[in-house]
């Protein structure tokens, strides 16, 4: 049995429904039903016949084997179309046929008639119909030999049944190995869909795990009909897969070795991840003491401030005895003058006064040089109070300014200090991710040396896989050049589905 008929027969039965297995029982039923089909319309064929010879030899004979043919050909189509009892239908038509045998022996005794039927019943896939038949037959051949009629032709004779029997068994024997070719085939048809499936399966698998790296451009043709083509397809099939195995090989060569530079440039990567959680933490601890510095420079800063504002008070307290100074100085030049003013009218009187106010003469003029030189000496004092109130006043303000300096410095040393404070939260942040990333690159490098160690496995087996296929297709390729010798007379070969896609066009597309 072929597989076209059988995926035929498939298709009838399920709807077209996909990998739906047949069993034997279902593949019998559907051949039987088929075969009732080819049964209902030789039934038919016979009926007319038999109708148009009886209607010549009477129109009343010929019309009622016609009302009743018309009758048992109606209900022989409706059971066959509406499939009802398919698998009693082969033994209604050998009891059928039976009966119709004894009209005829009724009528003319004759083996080949019983013979003929018997053969229309080798179409069936069972010995069932044909062994009842049999039975029946040999049963109405020795009741008319028993009971003989007298119809004007030669009666049957016991030696007729062994004339009958010999046919029969060599039918019945030839019934029977068409049923086990009929097994048989279908078994080798199951076996074939199997390891077609089977195959299919696997390449589907083959296609997913490289990307679908390639695909057949078109499904098989419709139904092989020959071995030979089944073969050749294999052949095909296992040479695409050698191919694409060869190239997965390659292909997972390739990953291995990018791998490799992929986990020499991670190793470099942990190297640099552990050198920069080293400086990373460094350079926290660098913005740890520079922020201690820069709280204590705030704190000196403070105190300079502090030193600076005494200083400034002093300075004030200083300017303002300064000024207490000059008025005292001013007091003594006023007094001189009026000291020296008295002097020189002592000095007029005593002269009035004559030798009598000589020494008071004397006396005031020691008193108006003392007091020049006093007037003279308070001016000076004056001058230096002046020069010095200057001074205090210069000094005054450069105080001022460096206290405003200092009032700047404490802003600038406040405001490095809350900076140093986000550099340091910061710098102990970038430790902390440092620290992250050095756990994660190790992680990294862990993954990868599995990675590595597993792809150096899948090359291992694809390598292996390579070298099985090779024997394989070398194998399926003498089974093919074995096969096309023996179909070379059928023709040639349907040509083969299209092969899978260059190797560069699927690594092109996943990249």
């Amino acid at each position: 049995m072929s597989l076209l008929i059988k995926r035929r027969i498939v298709r009838e039965i399920e709807g077209g429904e996909p990998g739906r297995k047949l069993t034997y029982a279902e593949f019998e039923t559907a051949l039987i039903q088929k075969r009732n089909q080819m049964m209902a319309y030789i039934i038919l064929f016979i009926s007319l016949v038999a109708t148009v010879f009886l209607f010549l030899e009477g129109w009343r004979t010929g019309l009622i084997t016609a009302g009743a043919c018309l009758v048992l050909n109606g209900l022989l189509f409706i059971a066959v179309k509406k499939k009802i009892g398919v698998l009693a239908m082969p033994y209604a038509i050998a009891i059928l046929s039976a009966l119709l045998m004894i009209y005829v022996n009724g009528v003319q005794p004759d083996l080949i008639s019983l013979i003929s039927f018997a053969i229309l019943l080798l179409l069936y896939p069972t010995y069932g119909p044909l062994l009842l038949y049999s039975i029946l037959c040999v049963a109405q051949l020795n009741y008319f030999i028993l009971n003989p009629v007298d119809n004007g032709f030669p009666p049957y004779e016991a030696g007729d049944n062994l004339k009958m029997l010999i046919p029969l068994v060599i039918l019945f024997i030839l019934s029977n190995i068409s049923r086990q070719l009929i097994r048989g085939s279908f078994d080798r048809s199951t076996e074939s869909e199997q390891s077609k499936q089977e195959l299919e399966h696997l390449l589907s698998e083959m296609g997913d795990s490289i990307r679908k790296m390639s695909k057949f451009n078109r499904s098989l043709q419709n139904d092989v009909q020959i071995t030979g083509a089944i073969t050749g397809e294999l052949a095909q099939s296992f040479a695409e897969m050698a191919r694409g195995i060869e190239s997965q090989a390659s292909s997972v060569n390739d990953i291995s070795g990018a791998l490799g530079g992929a986990n020499t440039a991670i190793r470099t990567v942990a190297s640099n991840s552990v050198t920069m959680l080293e400086l990373s933490s460094a350079t926290a601890d660098s913005i740890h003491r520079g922020n201690e510095q820069v709280v204590s420079l705030a704190a000196g800063i403070g105190d300079l401030s502090s030193m600076m504002a005494g200083i400034g008070e002093a300075m004030e307290e200083l300017n303002e005895q300064n000024r207490t100074i000059g008025d005292i100085v001013g007091t003594i030049q006023s007094i001189a003058s009026e000291t020296n003013l008295l002097a020189l009218n002592a000095a007029i009187e005593a002269a009035r006064a004559g030798e009598h106010g000589r020494g008071f003469a004397v006396v005031s003029a020691q008193v108006r040089k003392l007091a020049e030189n006093s007037h003279r000496s308070a001016g000076e004092i004056e001058q230096r109070l002046g020069r010095l109130r200057l001074k205090v006043q210069e000094v005054t303000g450069l105080m001022e300014q460096g206290q405003g300096m200092i009032a700047a410095s404490e802003s600038t040393v406040k405001h490095s200090e809350l900076v140093f404070r986000e550099l340091a939260d910061i710098a102990d942040k970038v430790v902390e991710q440092a620290r992250e990333v050095e756990e994660k690159t190790l992680e990294v490098q862990s993954s990868s040396d599995v990675i590595i160690a597993e792809v150096e496995t899948i090359s291992a087996v694809t390598e292996q896989s390579s070298a099985a296929t090779q024997e394989i297709l070398a194998g399926v390729e003498e089974q093919r050049i074995l096969v096309n010798d023996v179909v070379s007379g059928f023709g040639k070969l349907d040509e083969l589905i299209g092969g899978l896609e260059t190797l560069a066009a699927a690594k092109a597309k996943t990249e």
